[in-house]
């Protein structure tokens, strides 16, 4: 996987994290143990700075899901979106509205 790819993978989770505005330890959590698994076999992702992009909207969520090219990789980046907005045991209906839109990108 290119470094490219995982940087979208996780800009789509805190896309995720960010959908219902309420910050929660657990989708942090969430959002370290992805960027770990991702970054085992590479060099590191700046998530700090990742952050940043995502939140002041310099990586949106059309230029993150563009990024992926391959079908079985879009499919990993949902399933990680949805294991962050499921980390605090509740789906907003923020988060679906999220989830249906990632969906349908």
């Amino acid at each position: 996987m290119r470094a490219e790819e995982q940087k979208a993978i996780l800009a789509i989770a805190l896309h995720g994290a960010f959908a219902d505005g309420a910050k929660d330890d657990r989708e942090r959590e969430e959002i370290r143990r992805i960027a770990e698994s991702l970054t085992s076999a590479s060099p590191a992702i700046d998530l700090r700075a990742l952050y940043q992009d995502v939140l002041l909207k310099r990586f949106s969520l059309d230029q993150a899901v563009t990024e992926l090219r391959d079908e079985g990789l879009r499919h990993y980046a949902y399933e990680m979106a949805l294991c962050v907005c499921e980390a605090d045991g509740q789906t907003t209906a923020a988060e679906r509205r999220f989830l249906d839109q990632l969906k349908a990108s």
